[in-house]
């Protein structure tokens, strides 16, 4: 094509920034056009707020519209700041809402394409939908969406790159000798309020426990240094009994470039745990276990063969966030809140798993603790997973197994092509 090709991509949370966005971007340097890429973040319950600046910080991506623009762009037709559509492109789902990558593909004329988990909406208007696994096409019941539809691997797992040796992290954290356990509290602020206490207190009972073992926080580059002291001093820390201070830490000269942590949280008793930023892979590398909640690095981790205690504490289930029409129960007034602390616990109840690993294998690979639950717990969980050696190596294994291949970036890349060579010929 002479002309420069539109590439506009939808996006709207922090995991489909880090994990789809961005190794897609890597891959279009194989894109055989000129093209320029225009990244739409559209409205979001469960944006962190931080998305469009984050989104703008790379560099294959030419211009960011965020929420307000993109929605009055689909009203009434007013293009965004900087925005001069090309006249022949193609727009991109990648996670959220279906229906704003339909609206801006029928906006613009342009085909479309959705990567998906398993919705299979607005039909008509996607030239074809791309899944990560052969079985989530298998339970397309609609031959006419089974027939557009390619199995191409899972996304997240190209953007899996550990940049640092596992050495080079132990010897920072300074546990050559002795396991790491990792503490992921979530990339959205709502999420990273409710866990890090919680996973704080855990880190506290492991350290009693096997004095050892280390700890680390892998900090998103949503969460900022003041959503990191406002879940110190809300009243989860309050509730937990976490009395914590979060030191902003100086270079370490003795550290490789980039490889310092940026903070450490100082525990009142004492206990210090590095915080590290932009290191979420090499720390999964460092990391004989995890702690997280469900989502996108739950997939991660198990490609990288990291065995996981996955939680969801419902302990304060009024505070959870909700995501889809289920949001609108913490909005109903005065009850709503007492609605969603009888009623979420029997949602959840329902849900035979909950982290993507379990999902994968159809078992309870990983433990999933949900519900009322106490520190002990959680940590006797986390103990007895790291001292079992023989289950340990078995279940690290399996997770890689059940991830699958990288390459699904490229894979979409090629199909982004197809769809173009089809619509404008080559």
């Amino acid at each position: 094509m002479k002309e420069p090709v539109d590439i506009v991509v939808t996006v709207n949370s922090p995991g489909e920034v880090a994990g789809w966005l961005k190794p897609f971007l890597a891959a279009l340097e194989a894109f055989p056009w000129q093209k320029r890429v225009t990244v739409f973040v559209p409205p979001c319950p469960f944006a962190s707020g931080a998305e469009q600046m984050v989104v703008q910080e790379m560099a294959q991506v030419d211009r960011v519209v965020g929420p307000r623009q993109t929605v009055r762009f689909l009203l009434t037709g007013k293009l965004p700041s900087g925005f001069q559509p090309a006249g022949q492109g193609v727009v991109l789902f990648l996670g959220g809402d279906q229906t704003y990558a339909a609206l801006l593909a029928k906006r613009l004329r342009y085909p479309a394409l959705a990567y998906s988990e398993g919705l299979f909406n607005w039909e008509k208007t996607f030239a074809r939908y791309a899944v990560p696994y052969e079985w989530m096409a298998e339970q397309i019941r609609k031959t006419t969406v089974r027939n557009k539809t390619v199995v191409i691997g899972n996304l997240m797992l190209d953007a899996v790159k550990p940049r640092y040796p596992r050495e080079e992290l132990k010897r920072v954290i300074g546990n050559e000798a002795s396991p790491g356990v990792l503490l992921m509290p979530g990339s959205r602020p709502v999420h990273f309020q409710y866990m890090l206490a919680f996973f704080l207190k855990i880190a506290e009972k492991l350290k009693e426990k096997r004095p050892a073992y280390a700890c680390a926080v892998s900090i998103s580059p949503f969460i900022s240094e003041e959503q990191i002291r406002a879940a110190l001093t809300g009243w989860t820390a309050a509730e937990w009994g976490v009395e914590a201070v979060y030191h902003v830490r100086k270079t370490d000269e003795g550290s490789p470039a980039g490889l310092e942590p940026a903070g450490e949280l100082e525990l009142a008793n004492g206990l210090r745990i590095p915080c590290f930023r932009h290191l979420q892979y090499d720390l999964m590398q460092w990391a004989d276990l995890a702690l997280t909640i469900p989502g996108t690095n739950t997939v991660e981790l198990s490609f990288m063969g990291v065995p996981m205690v996955v939680t969801i504490p419902l302990n304060y289930p009024e505070e959870i966030p909700l995501e889809g029409p289920a949001q609108l129960l913490s909005r109903v007034p005065v009850l709503g809140r007492q609605l969603k602390k009888r009623l979420l616990p029997k949602f959840l109840a329902k849900i035979k798993f909950s982290a993507w690993p379990n999902r994968l294998a159809g078992e309870m690979l990983v433990p999933e603790l949900i519900g009322r639950l106490s520190v002990e717990e959680v940590a006797d969980v986390a103990l007895a997973l790291l001292a079992d050696e023989q289950k340990h190596r078995k279940t690290a294994a399996r997770l890689r197994e059940l991830a699958g291949a990288p390459g699904a970036a490229q894979r979409l890349v090629a199909l982004l092509i197809e769809v173009l060579a089809q619509t404008y010929g080559e």
